[in-house]
């Protein structure tokens, strides 16, 4: 077995808020509700060791699809909890990073997120990154079509492109691929989550949902990554 590899960047899909409150005899929206209150938590426990990037995956181009009372209850929540974070992050020296298609957000969190990310983008001790109206496949769309904007233009030459010039065309272009990326609530699958950037990613499924991934299921996250051998391709 292999050294015990330092977790540079955790990615959290954070799945089973509606099954956790539905399993407490709760409405499904006290699930979201008691969701965010693990996100300050687990930015403690990623600062206690030395996690420089931290991306939780909250809202897909799918939830779209869900009924209308739920959405404007997320972009309610989705304000408040981005408003306590502002604090929270320029107080502990937080970076804090957005990607998905923002541009289709109510306008009230998209100022939200400018604030936050204006303010925020000089601290360098862990970058926070919300994956909102994130979808992998939308992702790769838009990134395709600013390169071949980018042809069109004569900055690029099609033959010239390559993964590496490609990565640059990314939402995550400033952020280095996940090391980890844990899906709670024991579903074992990925749903389109950052598709090109988790090629070598370890993945970890705990049956908890996300209201229940406190920092002791932080912990056996992290010693199960420790405990992994990343061979990529070798």
């Amino acid at each position: 077995m292999s050294n015990p590899t330092q977790l540079n960047h955790l990615a959290i899909i954070c799945d089973g808020n509606r099954r956790w409150a539905r399993s407490q005899g709760k409405p499904a929206f006290f699930g979201h509700q008691e969701g965010v209150k693990r996100i300050p938590e687990l930015i403690d426990a990623s600062l206690k060791h030395q996690i420089k990037f931290l991306t939780f995956w909250v809202f897909s181009t799918e939830n779209w699809q869900r009924s209308q009372t739920e959405i404007n209850g997320l972009f309610q929540l989705f304000k408040s909890s981005f408003k306590k974070f502002h604090a929270e992050a320029q107080k502990k020296q937080v970076r804090a990073k957005f990607i998905g298609d923002i541009a289709k957000m109510p306008k009230d969190i998209q100022d939200i997120i400018k604030q936050i990310i204006d303010e925020t983008q000089d601290f360098n001790r862990l970058t926070v990154t919300f994956a909102l109206n994130y979808g992998g496949r939308d992702e790769l769309i838009r990134s395709i079509k600013k390169y071949c904007l980018a042809v069109r233009q004569g900055q690029e030459e099609i033959d010239h492109l390559s993964p590496e010039i490609f990565d640059g065309y990314l939402d995550t272009h400033d952020l280095p691929d996940p090391d980890l990326v844990v899906r709670t609530s024991g579903e074992q699958r990925l749903s389109g989550f950052l598709p090109w950037q988790t090629n070598y990613s370890e993945l970890y499924f705990p049956l908890v949902h996300f209201p229940e991934f406190d920092s002791q299921q932080f912990e056996l996250a992290v010693k199960e990554f420790q405990h992994r051998q990343r061979r990529y391709g070798k």
